[in-house]
């Protein structure tokens, strides 16, 4: 479903991606992992086309973004709901139209079904009756949630998630990792997240990927980061708290 090969990514003479290669089958949960810096947010920006590599290619749903044409990109990026890092959510307007506005930009539904599907995805992530509250009056995970609620109102065939537990207490972290493997599992669809919670984001996905210094240098089910014997892996499970090694 979402294949990267040999990426790089530089801004102002800067490395934020070099070399990566990343396969994500359809209908997986895959999580990322890695120290901040490394680029994991140019990563999930590249995967749905708002970044294009300098080189590389990035073929999405069998489509090569770097060389499609305008058209191409835009029915791939139709079905593709990003949740961004620090939630990008319109201040000036309620929870219902936050999460009616791709609907309302993507697709020619009528106003009828618009607002009955955005009630639905807002009564799916746990905001009933909050649907006419601004943002600005909304807790931090709040906020998070009706940007899920958003990034997967179209029903799109991939959910990119950039860490959206990031500045969350344990508990609130966790049910938003739940809630997004709850979407995964329920629509079937191919899902990247991103997540610091690296306990909460490995007891979710399918497959993990570690990334480092802008490129993957770890990838497989959560059990082998637990045996991996690379120092770079067991570092980072170290920073995270996480056990390491043994037979287990």
């Amino acid at each position: 479903m979402i294949n990267l090969v040999n990426i790089h990514r530089t801004f102002d003479g800067e490395k934020a991606l070099d070399g990566l290669t990343l396969f994500v089958p359809r209908g997986t949960l895959m999580g990322i992992i890695g120290p901040g810096g490394c680029g994991k947010s140019t990563l999930c920006k590249v995967a749905c086309g708002l970044i294009r590599p300098d080189i590389g290619a990035v073929v999405v749903d069998g489509v090569d973004l770097v060389r499609a044409d305008r058209k191409k990109l835009l029915d791939v990026q139709r079905n593709c709901g990003v949740q961004f890092q620090n939630d990008a959510l319109f201040e000036h307007m309620t929870v219902l139209a936050n999460v009616e506005y791709p609907l309302r930009r993507l697709t020619d539904l009528g106003l009828g079904e618009v607002r009955a599907r955005a009630m639905e995805r807002v009564a799916m992530v746990g905001l009933s009756g909050f649907e006419d509250r601004y943002p600005n009056s909304l807790s931090g995970g709040q906020r998070r949630r009706v940007a899920l609620a958003r990034a997967c109102v179209t029903d799109p065939l991939i959910l990119i998630c950039d860490d959206p537990t990031a500045g969350l207490d344990p508990v609130t972290s966790r049910r938003i990792l739940d809630m997004i493997a709850g979407i995964r599992y329920q629509t079937g669809n191919t899902v990247i997240v991103v997540s610091s919670d690296v306990p909460g984001l490995l007891s979710v996905c399918e497959r993990t990927a570690l990334m480092w210094s802008g490129r993957i240098i770890e990838e497989g089910i959560p059990a082998d980061f637990m045996r991996s014997e690379r120092d770079e892996v067991k570092r980072f499970l170290d920073d995270a708290r996480l056990p390491f090694g043994g037979n287990g």
